[in-house]
């Protein structure tokens, strides 16, 4: 490539890496409005950036004490992660009068942002009621249109249920729950109906009735995966969706206000973990311009574009929270990335200690850091996305962050850095000293090893 031609070229990627830089980075006003870079608008989770939190007590009309309070918490958890929480936090709360047997139930989570940037509280403490809603699902049959009899009291009659969408007959629009029948269910109603041509099935979610007080006929058209419709409204639709599959709660609980609560990791833990990042790709820059002096340049370049891209993709990609465990997967992507410029260093000076050219050196250097650099990446890959299938909360979180950090870092140490050398060699003159040692010295070196 010419040098005049490197040069335009260079300049380019340089300005439109330095404005990506002090986007991710700096903060300005921007008319009425503050920009705060890419890291203000990443969406933490609780436990880096704190949240909100609900105390649930025990409504006085429950008719029984609260007999296994883990249960309780366990059904809440399980909605917890059905709504999309990740890292949240669930407590019993004993009263200090020994004489209240039962306890209150304390929710700390963080609510996802609106378009503003701003916490969406409303959203967080519906979700807060779905998760708390009373009653458990019971089912009535009979030829009856309004069946009155109690059916599948011996067993767990639905394997699954979600929220189906909607549906209009023409003037009246419904909402649909799809229901799953376990092996139990479906065989006993397959029983009940028998030969009959008319046979009538209700459901009820503790004391509201999900198709009304009249039943729909199931006679002639029942299947183990069968849809039951509501008109009671699509958040409600999908309320009872949940309360199916979770299992129901068994006592009523009353949602209190909610209270702004601070990170259970300590004040200031997202700030802290900011400047832990920061420092860890500083290092990394001046290690790489020690280790590789002149080539250095190459490799802090791709390492602020590899940074730029990963930040502005934590914003992009839709429903992504940055968790503590996140903060672990951007650092680990970061020694990932780091680690394949070593390598395509490694492997061009190995190349230009065999006596090739600079620019054959870098050609088979790149080509031959193709195979290792992909390998790793594709191991870290796979077992993020392992990670993301077995697991939950933080550590969930860590491997969502950590495969998108792994495959930025692989474009970065393949294209990035192949791009900024292509640019930068030109303007050097392709001389020998850009590599920063001697080829005799890196024989010397290369024989040493091999002893």
């Amino acid at each position: 490539m010419k040098k005049w031609k490197a040069s335009v070229l260079l300049i380019i990627v340089l300005v439109v890496t330095a404005i990506l830089t002090v986007m991710a980075f700096a903060r300005f006003p921007i008319g009425t409005k503050d920009f705060n870079g890419f890291l203000g608008a990443i969406d933490t989770d609780y436990d880096l950036s704190g949240g909100t939190a609900y105390v649930l007590t025990l409504d006085k009309d429950n008719l029984k004490d609260v007999e296994n309070v883990d249960e309780v918490i366990n059904t809440l958890k399980y909605r917890l992660n059905l709504l999309g929480y990740e890292n949240y936090s669930v407590k019993a709360l004993k009263d200090v009068d020994e004489a209240v047997k039962d306890y209150d139930i304390r929710i700390e989570a963080r609510g996802k942002l609106d378009e503003d940037g701003t916490v969406d509280d409303a959203t967080l403490l519906s979700d807060m009621k779905v998760v708390a809603a009373f009653g458990e699902l019971k089912f009535f049959g009979g030829t009856s249109q309004s069946p009155t009899e109690e059916i599948l009291k011996n067993g767990d009659a639905v394997a699954d249920a979600y929220f189906g969408g909607t549906g209009s007959d023409g003037s009246d629009t419904y909402y649909i729950i799809s229901i799953k029948f376990s092996d139990y269910g479906y065989n006993e109603i397959k029983k009940l109906i028998g030969d009959s041509s008319e046979y009538y099935l209700r459901a009820d979610v503790g004391e509201t009735p999900i198709t009304g007080t009249s039943g729909i006929n199931i006679a002639s058209n029942f299947t183990k995966d069968y849809q039951l419709t509501t008109t009671a409204g699509e958040s409600m639709a999908r309320q009872f969706a949940l309360q199916i599959k979770t299992g129901g709660l068994a006592y009523k609980y009353n949602v209190g206000d909610g209270v702004e609560v601070s990170s259970p990791l300590g004040k200031d833990i997202a700030l802290k973990s900011v400047i832990a990042i920061a420092a860890l790709i500083a290092i990394v820059i001046i290690a790489m311009f020690v280790f590789d002096k002149k080539f250095g340049t190459v490799s802090c370049l791709s390492m602020l574009l590899f940074t730029d891209i990963y930040l502005f993709l934590l914003i992009a990609i839709p429903g992504i929270k940055v968790a503590f465990g996140g903060v672990v997967g951007f650092a680990l992507a970061v020694l990932l990335a780091a680690d394949g410029f070593v390598i395509t260093s490694k492997r061009i000076k190995e190349e230009f200690a065999h006596g090739k050219t600079v620019k054959s050196a870098v050609k088979t250097g790149f080509k031959r850091s193709l195979a290792p650099i992909l390998g790793e990446s594709g191991i870290a890959f796979a077992v993020s996305l392992l990670l993301m299938v077995i697991t939950s909360g933080t550590v969930r979180n860590f491997a969502l962050v950590l495969a998108i950090g792994t495959v930025v870092s692989a474009v970065a140490t393949v294209l990035f850095a192949r791009m900024f050398t292509n640019l930068i060699l030109p303007l050097v003159g392709y001389k020998e000293n850009f590599f920063g040692v001697k080829r005799d010295d890196i024989a010397t070196a290369a024989e040493s090893e091999g002893e």
